[in-house]
Formats: C-alpha cells, sequence, structure tokens
C-alpha cells in the first residue's frame, strides 16, 4: 500500500513545502549492487513488497576488479541472469596467472582451483549491476534510483522508518517496513563507525584504483595477477575489446604522485615486469575510478535490528577474485534465512501477514538472523580467515617472492591455496568448452 502526504513546514520540517512520500512495504534493501539486488529479486520473488533504494543512477560504473568466479554461476542461474550476462559481452576466463616483480609467474585454469565450472566470467560493473538491478525490478521489486539513504530509526510498531533525501529534487522522503537490509557496501553508515571508515594509520592505509583501457597486447581468456613491492592488482578483458586494470596501493603511493593515476602506475605496477610489458602502450578508456581507505575482514551481520549484506558486513581481500560472488550469496543467504522464518517458501501470500519485528527480542527477527549467521559462517568464515593469512604475505614483497617461488614448483599447493578461499564441493565439471 502507499499513500502520499505533505510534510508540515517549519524549522523541523525539513524546509518549507517540502514534500514527503510515505510507503508501507514488507522489507527496505538499502543499495543497489549485486547484494542489494540478489535479495530484492529473491525476496520479491517469494512475494514480499520490496523496495531497493540506488544512490546512483545505473549504469554507473564502480571500482571492481570486474572478475566474476564460477562459484557465482549457481546464484546468477537460480536469479535467471546467467545468459544475460554472456550476451551483455562478458569474457569467459580461463585461465589464471600468479607473478611477482621477479618475473616469476604460477600459472594455472580456472577448473584447477573451482569444483563449479572450467570457466569464470569477466564483466564491467556498469552492465553487471545494471542487469541485476533490472532482473530484481522484472521480480517485482520497487527499484528506486537517485535516493540517499540519511538514516534510519525504529518506531513502537516494531516498523523501521528510512529516511532518504530524491537527488532529482532534493525533497526529502521517508519509508517504512519492518524488515531493513543494509547494501549500501564498505561505506555503510548503518553498520561501520568512523573508526572503521579511517582504516588505519594516515600514510599507511590502502587505496584501490581502476580503468578500462585500450591497447593491452596478450589479454585474452585469462586474468593475470601482478604482486609488486607497494601492492598488487591485476588485468583482464571485459567487454568491447576493453581490458580492467585494478590495483590496490598504499596511500603514502598515492600522495608521492599527487593523486595522478597515470604516476602511481609507473611507480608501482610497473615494477612488475610482466605487467610492465603488458602496460607498455596502453591508455585510458574514460576515467579512473579511485576508493580508500579500505579495510579487509568481516565486520557484523546485523546492527540496530538492520541486516548487513555484501561489502556492508565485510570485504574480503581482493586477490582472492570472490568479492562478487560473497556479493550476490549474502544477498540471497539473507534472504532466504528471511523466508525460510517467515514460513513464506512455496507460499508467497504469507507476505501479507508479515510480523518480522526487527527488536533484538523478537524471536522471528532472532531466528532470521541466525539462520544466516550460521550460513555466514559455513560458506565465508574459513575463507575470510584464509584471506587473512594470505594478506599478509600479498603485502610483503619478500614473502611474496618466497610464497611464488615454492607455488610454482609445487602447483598442487597453488590449487590448494585457492580453493581455500573458494566453496564448493567436488564435481565433475560438465562446462569444459569455450
Amino acid at each position: 500500500m502507499i499513500r502520499f502526504c505533505r510534510a508540515p513546514t517549519g524549522p523541523s520540517a525539513g524546509g518549507r513545502g517540502t514534500q514527503v512520500f510515505m510507503s508501507e512495504h514488507d522489507a527496505i534493501i538499502i543499495g543497489g549492487g549485486p547484494a542489494g539486488s540478489s535479495a530484492a529479486i529473491r525476496l520479491a520473488e517469494s512475494g514480499l513488497r520490496v523496495l531497493l533504494l540506488e544512490e546512483k543512477h545505473l549504469p554507473r560504473h564502480k571500482l571492481c576488479g570486474e572478475f566474476i568466479t564460477a562459484e557465482s554461476f549457481p546464484t546468477l542461474r537460480r536469479h535467471k541472469v546467467m545468459e544475460r550476462m554472456l550476451a551483455a559481452g562478458a569474457q569467459k576466463i580461463g585461465r589464471l596467472t600468479l607473478s611477482v616483480p621477479t618475473g616469476r609467474a604460477v600459472h594455472m585454469t580456472v577448473s584447477e582451483m573451482s569444483y563449479e565450472s572450467a570457466w569464470a566470467m569477466s564483466l564491467s560493473r556498469a552492465r553487471f549491476d545494471k542487469i541485476l538491478f533490472d532482473r530484481a525490478r522484472e521480480a517485482g521489486a520497487l527499484c528506486l534510483e537517485g535516493v540517499v539513504v540519511k538514516g534510519c530509526s525504529r518506531d513502537g510498531s516494531g516498523a523501521q522508518t528510512v529516511e532518504a533525501l530524491s537527488l532529482s529534487d532534493g525533497k526529502e522522503i521517508t519509508f517504512r517496513a519492518p524488515i531493513i537490509i543494509d547494501a549500501s557496501g564498505r561505506n555503510s553508515r548503518l553498520m561501520v563507525g568512523r573508526a572503521e571508515r579511517v582504516g588505519g594509520r594516515r600514510g599507511s592505509r590502502l587505496y584501490a584504483m581502476k580503468a578500462h583501457l585500450e591497447g593491452v597486447e596478450g589479454i585474452e581468456d585469462q586474468v593475470e595477477l601482478y604482486f609488486f613491492p607497494q601492492g598488487y592488482g591485476g588485468l583482464s578483458r571485459v567487454e568491447d575489446g576493453l581490458v580492467n586494470l585494478c590495483f590496490i596501493v598504499n596511500e603514502r603511493d598515492v600522495r608521492s604522485a599527487e593523486g595522478d593515476a597515470s604516476k602511481v602506475v609507473e611507480r608501482t605496477v610497473k615494477h612488475n615486469s610482466l605487467a610492465r610489458s603488458r602496460l607498455s602502450r596502453f591508455s585510458v578508456v574514460g576515467k579512473w575510478q579511485t576508493a580508500g581507505p579500505l579495510t579487509f575482514g568481516t565486520r557484523r551481520l546485523s546492527r540496530g535490528g538492520i541486516i548487513a549484506v555484501g561489502d556492508a558486513s565485510g570485504m574480503i581481500d581482493p586477490f582472492t577474485g570472490t568479492g562478487m560472488q560473497i556479493a550476490l550469496r549474502t544477498g540471497e543467504m539473507a534472504a532466504d534465512s528471511i523466508i525460510e522464518t517467515l514460513g513464506m517458501s512455496g507460499n508467497p501470500q504469507g507476505a501479507k501477514e508479515l510480523a518480522l519485528d526487527p527488536s533484538t527480542d523478537n524471536p522471528l527477527f532472532v531466528k532470521a538472523l541466525a539462520l544466516y549467521r550460521a550460513r555466514y559462517e559455513n560458506e565465508f568464515g574459513k575463507r575470510m580467515r584464509a584471506a587473512e593469512v594470505l594478506r599478509s604475505v600479498a603485502f610483503s614483497p619478500g614473502s611474496a617472492n618466497f610464497f611464488a617461488g615454492i607455488l610454482a614448483r609445487a602447483p598442487w599447493l597453488a590449487r590448494l591455496v585457492l580453493r581455500s578461499t573458494r566453496s564448493g564441493r567436488p564435481k565433475n565439471i560438465i562446462e569444459g568448452s569455450f
């Protein structure tokens, strides 16, 4: 049900004549990226009245390695978007190379490190996110763009109020629902305190840069991951003949280059001999994307009666290549936990009697959150801990060179390490052709 009303005017009303759009929903999802859209698709298909809010207008570019692991495929198929991704120009990736500054490298195929498929994909976030967002709308969610969420509060009835701002006209908007899912990303103000957003001591914090390039030779059906003294990064081909470069470096290296991304590349990424050869004649198409400071690891899955998914719940290190899959799965897992708690599986009409009060002592909310936590730990707990160990190696030039040398002499160990950051069970791979 939707109703409109005019807000009162005056000092506390947000400005003279401000229009307030009051909307009643079963679930509100903040953030239209992979995690938010994934949750919206699942909840809407189960019969809930879902509102999906996105700050930007899609399609839009976003900093990302744009690598989609084979472990993402089951979720993409359940959401009925796998073929749409391929039709949009997603590139099939069959090989992976890990390279250290000395030129020593480890080569393997996707089938050696994945139980799901003999190939992975690479597609720009502009197209990837738009396909999922449109699919959420198709599934029945009300999807609004250009809406910035300012905060959330809870009233005595058990419903939560989301206060937002429409960027198109500057008007304040208020939405209400008993379920709020935060998919607003790593800088979530609902889940992350200021100290966590700062990301460490000034000067030593981590920043990421990304751009689409042309003029890069030799990148076809592979992802190449480069380690260099100041950090790491990678190249992979995306649609329209472009190559995505995404890398992470220390804040002091960004400052020494005065924020000039091309200078940062010259002073950091090109210290890797393989990367230097690949990037000898590149040019940037569009604009550089920059993000930081970055923090990695699990944060929290809930705060103040709000459930977190995607990067809002924590970030896995980009060198694992599994960030997109975790976003898709956390959105799906949170939605499934809510659906099962409400007893709605196979019964869309159950949404009409929704009673999930998001207070900490409400048994339904407690049950839904417990289901989500258990699923998260089962699927991602070990992977997050493995990534934490590998992170110390990735940012130590000496350790990275030593470790790569071991992996080059023991390919079975390389497969074991990479599988430690993935999930799934051994099975016959039936998608071995390109």
